[in-house]
């Protein structure tokens, strides 16, 4: 009898610490705010989430959503603060108001690739700048835009001197003004509604990565595309400050080891290849045209899109310093390659 009750004893003891165990493993929730096909999500988000996955089991597990069912681009911040999920993706673009800073990484011309921007943007947070802007979500790692570029519905009728007469979806404070200073009529429209706005004419184009094109569908009802780098994006995959700040110094190991800027520079590289592989498919397609803007037109739009850089440049003295900071590290990050 006794030793029947040592062994029930032990049993219980087992089944409760079996059950503690499990309960401490910290779940957190991931939105990708995009399809599990994505290339995106193929490549970058679920790869990532079986990293910190592996390395944590017992400790942290990442439960990856893809799509828009738990927050879309445009809530995806306010839903991290409620805490609806704990992690995100997002493009700061279509926060208005509240990253003016960090829009430094729309301008055109500053940067090459998405892994300079990735890098160049981690770096410039690290130093402190954006400071004023990132007091309530902490970036895990930097996924910047790819230079994007225009995608018209159809070839223009006349040769293109300006963006004249087009309207052209932009995301963004930069990327409308960039389209507005380039002639075009700029549209803030979501991007779950851009193909049925280019489908039925109410767009006659966007300014947007081609490497994303295909994600949602895009080169479906884009048919003309002009190859001219016009500036990527500040996007990254977030956690809300006081969520990250609560975790367990055990969790915050795991999400650190597997994020920072090793993790952003892993990322810009698989969007730059996904850029390039992109383009190259697109090149392919028989009722797809890819022309590069010429020298001389290039020399044309350039002193409209120096104004636009030194407009943004000399609103404060604190978009000043990151102007200027991001050159320097631009610099620096070039100088290294």
């Amino acid at each position: 009898m006794r030793r029947l009750l040592f062994v029930l004893v032990v049993l219980t003891g087992a089944i409760g610490f079996s059950g503690s165990s499990g309960a401490e493993e910290m779940k957190l929730v991931f939105t990708t705010i995009a399809l599990p096909s994505a290339a995106v999500s193929e490549k970058i988000y679920h790869p990532w989430a079986e990293r910190v996955n592996e390395a944590g089991k017992g400790i942290v597990h990442i439960d990856v959503r893809d799509g828009t069912t738990l927050a879309n681009s445009t809530n995806f911040y306010d839903r991290l603060l409620s805490d609806v999920m704990q992690v995100s993706f997002g493009s700061l673009n279509y926060l208005a108001g509240k990253f003016k800073l960090s829009q430094v990484m729309a301008l055109p011309f500053l940067m090459d690739s998405a892994e300079q921007e990735s890098v160049v943007f981690w770096r410039l947070y690290k130093s402190g700048l954006l400071d004023s802007e990132f007091d309530q979500i902490v970036p895990l790692f930097i996924r910047a835009f790819p230079q994007q570029s225009l995608h018209l519905v159809k070839a223009p009728t006349r040769p293109i001197e300006d963006l004249t007469n087009l309207k052209i979806i932009a995301s963004g404070q930069i990327g409308t003004s960039l389209m507005a200073k380039l002639g075009a009529a700029p549209l803030s429209i979501q991007l779950t509604d851009t193909y049925e706005a280019l489908q039925r004419g109410t767009a006659d184009g966007l300014n947007f990565p081609v490497s994303a094109l295909p994600d949602f569908k895009l080169d479906e009802v884009t048919h003309y595309h002009i190859d001219v780098p016009l500036g990527g994006g500040p996007g990254g995959i977030w956690m809300a400050k006081a969520k990250y700040e609560s975790l367990s110094h055990e969790v915050r190991k795991v999400l650190d080891a597997n994020s920072g800027e090793a993790e952003s520079r892993r990322a810009g590289i698989i969007l730059d290849q996904m850029q390039i592989s992109a383009q190259q498919q697109l090149g392919t397609e028989p009722n797809q045209q890819i022309v590069k803007l010429s020298p001389e037109l290039l020399a044309k739009w350039k002193p409209r899109i120096d104004a636009l850089i030194n407009s943004w440049a000399e609103t404060d003295e604190a978009h000043r310093k990151v102007v200027d900071a991001v050159r320097e590290l631009a610099a620096r990050y070039a100088a290294a390659q």
